[in-house]
């Protein structure tokens, strides 16, 4: 980067008594003479800093400015707070200031490419940036504290703020917390996936954000982890990796640093905001994806810590944690492309959420509270995934976002159910990941489709899953974001799957109309759909017998989705329902998977007779078990007879002649996005081939003239129908276009 110089000048504070007093005096002449002003409380051997330089004297707003400067004094950890805190405080045009950390840096000289090499590094420097958010005259003054005294220099220099074509960062929208917005106030729409590490270097991250870019994603999700070679993007590690970057726990490399300096200025180049999770579970996980013996922490490895579950709870581990965090967020807050802080990838896989889930919380609590007391920009702050006990996690205040991670084909009333049942935190909601997951023994099935029966392996090529869970989710005033990014989506080049959702969301302000969940619109009669909420394999179910009320059966959120069998009969569940069908139909079991173990078997009681028993080959997965229903009033009961487990993603109530469409939208008084799918066009099941002359009934909005605007959902996407219709007594009605699997629709005043 090209750096204006500021005039050089010295805070120069050494030995003691009176030549530290002397030397004080002559400075404070000098610097006053210069038309610089120095306040300072000293000692011996403080810090000497000079050689101050700015980005530019001009910055646009929202826009990065940065300061770089030297100091003669060096810290035997640069990155210790307990050494050494450098800050600059920024005086706005409003006359209110803002603090902001300083960073050490050191930047290196980079070798060839995919993945480069970072060699000969340059001399030890600080550095600040800034994005400033009123336009006018700064200034800013500098302050340094370490064990030998504290420094401020006021006013160290200044910079005038413009008008840019910047949004600036993401954060809620005012008008509706559970909704995004850009700084400058237009609305934040999420499209993308993860891409959470990349084996190659920058030129592999940049194909891929030029790639996100042409097809209109936005939103992407990268971990601080060690994979994809070259030691990834994390900043801390044992001294014994090959690609001689690290030096242990609380000692950050400046080569990964500068790495990630270059895969964020990608990411606002091409318009994408980033999840940055902080911690992934199997850096402290002795069970799932266990990355335990290579952790720097890691007493084995030359750290400090026993057990990974110690990494909660442990005073060092959580003050170096906290001095990386402000790292972070000294060197990349300033960035529009940081959407959000995430604290961890799926914490409920680690050793501390298995054996002092309350230690887990209380340190989300510590460290989001750490987060947004550090962060002048105030970006969002989350962590992952939903499951049973986040509920104390989510209700943090200074937890900002709600995200959950599922894998199964059946997305759609996964998303819908989730999305309605985690609004209650008032907070936006993300389906940070999702899959296909398993299809018997392939696992999962968007890495190795050659492998899949059909119609499964027809539907991964189509990118069914991928196609089902973001406009779902879209609808469901969410968004969603699949996993398989290099092995499938890249791989596949499967990137126009997301553009005719860019077009349909492009220009919409869903915040500003007051949009809830839009009533059935579909007519004919419909299915009722249980979905349990309690998502952890070892949650014990609060309620195990339901009764419909409504088009729902209450208390549903508390039974869980493992019916467990003989070997964990503590947990068994086997609930019962008790609701009346008007017409003869069926019980539709989603399964997700069969145990891999044990003899596993079903039965179904109605009113205490069986009428229903099978047997299940192990490891089976993404499929339905379908059982005739009578008309009228009855009790369902499902029971596990086997000794192992069922995932279970619902238990469906369908009428014999049931519509083949379904719906899900946003609708208020004067607007609706509706999307009308195919129930068959689903992972696993059979499409119903064209529908014609289909009817829909909207109710709610307000009488008056409206354009119904339809719009292909596959490629290439964009507007295929216009229609002028009334709404009269609050109905609107109108017949859609032919079309197949599905279509959405814009009802626009």
């Amino acid at each position: 980067m090209e750096v204006t110089p500021v005039r050089p000048f010295f805070i120069l504070v050494n030995r003691s008594g009176l030549e530290t007093l002397r030397m004080k005096k002559i400075m404070t002449c000098l610097l006053v003479l210069l038309g610089w002003g120095l306040s300072c409380s000293v000692s011996a051997e403080s810090v000497a800093i000079y050689n101050l330089g700015q980005s530019s004297d001009v910055v646009g707003q929202y826009e990065k400015f940065e300061i770089t400067l030297e100091a003669t004094q060096t810290y035997e950890n640069p990155f210790d707070l307990d050494l050494i805190e450098m800050t600059v405080i920024f005086h706005q045009p409003d006359g209110s200031n803002t603090t902001v950390p300083c960073f050490f840096y050191r930047e290196y000289e980079v070798s060839g490419s995919n993945p480069e090499e970072y060699i000969h590094p340059g001399p030890p420097l600080w550095k600040a940036r800034f994005a400033p958010e009123l336009i006018g005259d700064y200034s800013f003054s500098i302050s340094v504290t370490d064990s030998a005294g504290s420094v401020l220099l006021s006013p160290a220099g200044t910079f005038r703020c413009v008008p840019s074509d910047s949004r600036g960062k993401i954060g809620f929208d005012v008008r509706d917390v559970t909704r995004l917005a850009y700084q400058e106030g237009s609305p934040r729409i999420n499209i993308g996936h993860n891409v959470c590490w990349l084996t190659g270097g920058i030129a592999t991250w940049q194909e891929y954000f030029d790639a996100m870019n042409a097809a209109g994603e936005n939103w992407t999700r990268i971990w601080m982890c060690p994979f994809g070679g070259q030691g990834g993007v994390i900043l801390e590690y044992p001294e014994n990796h090959s690609s001689g970057y690290f030096d242990g726990p609380g000692r950050l490399s400046m080569q990964i640093a500068q790495r990630l300096d270059r895969i964020i200025e990608l990411a606002e180049q091409n318009g994408i905001a980033i999840q940055l999770v902080l911690q992934y579970h199997g850096a402290f996980s002795s069970t799932v994806d266990s990355n335990w013996s290579s952790n720097p922490y890691n007493e084995a490895t030359g750290g400090f810590l026993t057990d990974p579950a110690q990494f909660f709870t442990d005073t060092e581990a959580r003050r170096m944690t906290r001095n990386k965090y402000r790292y972070i967020i000294a060197r990349w807050g300033y960035s529009p492309a940081i959407l959000a802080w995430e604290l961890w990838n799926e914490v409920q896989f680690t050793d501390g959420w298995k054996t002092n889930p309350s230690a887990v919380v209380t340190w989300h609590q510590e460290m989001a509270d750490f987060i947004h007391g550090t962060d002048p920009f105030d970006h969002l702050v989350t962590t992952s995934s939903d499951t049973s006990g986040f509920e104390n996690i989510w209700t943090i205040p200074t937890i900002d976002l709600v995200q959950l991670h599922h894998y199964h084909g059946s997305v759609i009333p996964a998303f819908v159910d989730a999305a309605e049942r985690l609004s209650r935190y008032g907070k936006p909601v993300l389906m940070g990941e999702f899959g296909a997951g398993s299809v018997g023994n392939v696992n999962p099935a968007e890495v190795h489709p050659e492998e899949l029966p059909e119609p499964y392996r027809s539907q991964i090529y189509d990118a069914l899953v991928l196609h089902n869970g973001i406009w779902a989710a879209f609808h469901a005033n969410s968004s969603g974001h699949l996993w398989w990014w290099d092995s499938y989506i890249h791989k596949l080049d499967l990137y126009n799957h997301f553009l005719p959702l860019a077009i349909y969301a492009a220009g919409e302000d869903p915040a500003a109309h007051g949009l809830t969940t839009a009533p059935q619109v579909i007519q004919g009669e419909q299915s009722v759909r249980a979905t349990p909420g309690l998502t952890d394999f070892w949650a014990v179910s609060a309620q195990t017998e339901f009764i419909l009320t409504g088009n729902d059966f209450p208390g549903v959120e508390n039974l869980s989705q493992w019916l467990h069998g003989q070997w964990k009969s503590d947990y068994r569940s086997n609930p019962s329902f008790q609701l009346t069908m008007n017409t003869p139909g069926f019980l539709v079991i989603h399964v997700v998977k069969v145990s891999d173990y044990g003899s596993n078997s079903l039965r179904i009681r109605i009113d205490g007779d069986q009428v229903f028993s099978s047997t299940y080959t192990n490891g089976s997965s993404n499929f339905q078990i379908r059982v005739p229903l009578s008309a009228g009033q009855q009790t369902v009961k499902i029971e596990n007879t086997g000794q192992d487990w069922f995932h279970i993603a619902g238990y469906e109530f369908a009428p014999e002649h049931e519509s083949m469409l379904d719906s899900i939208g946003l609708a208020g008084p004067h607007r609706a996005y509706l999307w009308i799918y195919d129930k068959g066009s689903q992972f696993g099941q059979a499409s119903n081939g064209t529908f014609e002359n289909e009817t829909i009934r909207l109710e709610g909005l307000e009488d008056g003239e409206y354009d119904v605007h339809v719009y292909n959902t596959r490629s290439p996407g964009g507007l295929i129908h216009t229609e002028r219709i009334f709404s009269e007594n609050g109905e609107l009605t109108c017949t859609l276009p032919a079309f197949e699997r599905d279509i959405a629709l814009k009802i626009l005043p």
